[in-house]
């Protein structure tokens, strides 16, 4: 079985989360840092909040985006992923950057289920159907 061909982007992300793990154990988690969409670039530092790390890049937040450290290990994979589905919301128009939001903007909620994970995505980008566990308040 071929394993899919991992970008340097990707394995630039991965090298960041996985330094910022490392080198700060559990001090790292909770915070955030920023990874370029262009090429998975950062400025390698870590912020206190995601509206930190959104107001740190230069007004150019639409060129980035954020990720935080938490407990779980980031595979190469899951970097390709991030950046993949990043990049697609952003070329649709979907921002996940606010420097004038108190959290920093919104965010991805992962899903559980594969399922759900291809809902989510799928009405996101094709925009015909909800995630099968979000639930929309006022609805």
């Amino acid at each position: 079985m071929n394993e899919p061909k991992i970008s340097d982007a990707a394995k630039r992300l991965y090298d960041q989360y996985s330094l910022h793990r490392v080198a700060n154990l559990h001090e790292a988690y909770g915070k955030w840092f920023a990874v370029r969409l262009s090429d998975g670039d950062s400025d390698g530092v870590l912020y206190d909040s995601k509206q930190a790390a959104v107001r740190h890049q230069k007004h150019n937040e639409d060129f980035y985006a954020f990720v935080q450290i938490t407990p779980a290990h980031m595979t190469m994979r899951d970097a390709e992923t991030f950046l993949a589905v990043h990049r697609r919301m952003y070329d649709k128009g979907i921002r996940m950057a606010d420097p004038d939001e108190a959290s920093g903007g919104m965010d991805v909620i992962r899903r559980v289920t594969k399922e759900d994970q291809y809902n989510q995505l799928r009405s996101m980008f094709v925009g015909d159907r909800a995630p099968s566990n979000l639930i929309i308040p006022g609805r």
